[in-house]
């Protein structure tokens, strides 16, 4: 709005003052403008679970002769966190699967995965959209949950892989984000 002071350029293009842009950057990660994560982003998933992956021979509908990919979460029961919304107060133990096709693709996303659970951002604790109650839930990354055909939590599903590249990217998560094999 007014002439920019010591011009500062986020990754994204956009300019802004300095001291306007590093004020608004310490209480929001992304540009104001475009939206692009500027920075890396960091979640208030608890700190204390556990992401397994491996693979197993049994196909998912739509990717056959693949084989998937098994991903457990596992958080122990614990205590809410300053960050979370009733500090001091338990959470219950939470453990859910999620299935992904064995295909190019489908290793690609699970090292986003990875990623996005290192920086914390796969869960959040909140009130649960299905039970009302509050505790760990899914953080706006959607996660087949069903090896079986059949349902918005199972294969077959020939978007999905994009559309959680996509839920990644909001998180600030791209393959160019991804360590070299």
């Amino acid at each position: 709005m007014c002439p920019k002071e010591d011009p500062k350029a986020l990754s994204c293009g956009h300019s802004f003052c300095s001291g306007c842009i590093d004020q608004m950057l310490e209480h929001k990660t992304g540009c104001p403008v475009c939206g692009k994560i500027v920075g890396t982003l960091t979640g208030d998933q608890p700190k204390n679970g556990r992401m397994d992956v491996k693979t197993m021979k049994f196909d998912l509908a739509g990717y056959e002769g693949h084989g998937s990919i098994v991903i457990t979460y596992d958080f122990p029961a614990g205590r809410q966190e300053s960050n979370h919304p009733s500090p001091g107060a338990w959470y219950s133990r939470m453990m859910r699967i999620a299935y992904l096709p064995n295909t190019a693709e489908g290793r690609t996303v699970c090292r986003m995965l990875q990623l996005a659970f290192k920086r914390r951002l796969v869960f959040t604790i909140s009130q649960s959209r299905t039970t009302g109650t509050e505790g760990l839930t899914w953080n706006d990354i959607h996660h087949k949950t069903n090896s079986k055909p059949g349902g918005q939590f199972g294969y077959p599903d020939p978007v999905y892989l994009s559309r959680v590249k996509e839920e990644l990217a909001a998180k600030g998560i791209t393959e160019a984000d991804l360590p070299p094999e």
